[in-house]
């Protein structure tokens, strides 16, 4: 799996990136830096704006899900009712991004569906913010395989994928001795 972004929480890791489940892209990220200051109206002589130091980090994304790439637009988007206002570490390409951010909502727009309402495209739009509550970051340094990045030559199914996989044999039958 090519993994291009991730949250982690204690609910565990949604991720953005192509894989054989589907591709889950990640555009227009946005974020700034933004002062935050107060007028100081009443006190002849002195400064008239007091500094107080930066607002909250907010970033933001959007990812455009379709139905043909192995991704179900309605089901992705409730799938993340349960993460809205969870803390976590959001990650690029396997590194931390910002501090701690809390997940402030989850938009959807530009639905479209088919006569029977199926969602065949959505575009999922992502709020965070800069988070006061502290998250345990060791226990997001340990990624599992599928979150870490890796090449298309070395991406091999797990043995429980290919037992999966294989067919059933009919006749072997279990046997119980007593």
């Amino acid at each position: 799996m090519s993994v291009l972004a991730s949250f982690q929480t204690e609910l565990g890791t949604k991720t953005w990136g192509v894989s054989d489940s589907g591709v889950r892209d990640l555009t227009n990220l946005s974020t700034s830096y933004e002062i935050e200051a107060e007028n100081n109206e009443s006190v002849e002589g002195s400064t008239l704006t007091n500094v107080k130091g930066l607002k909250k980090i907010p970033v933001s994304f959007s990812s455009q899900l379709v139905r043909a790439l192995g991704v179900e637009p309605r089901e992705e988007y409730e799938s993340w009712r349960e993460w809205v206002g969870k803390t976590g570490v959001l990650r690029f390409n396997g590194a931390i991004f910002g501090p701690n951010l809390i997940l402030k909502s989850v938009a959807v727009s530009s639905i479209l569906t088919d006569n029977s309402g199926r969602w065949h495209s959505a575009q999922l739009a992502f709020s965070f913010e800069e988070s006061d509550e502290a998250v345990n970051l060791s226990v997001y340094e340990t990624q599992d395989s599928e979150t870490q990045n890796e090449t298309a030559a070395n991406i091999t199914a797990s043995s429980a994928q290919k037992a999966l996989k294989k067919p059933k044999n009919s006749q072997i039958q279990a046997v119980l001795l007593i």
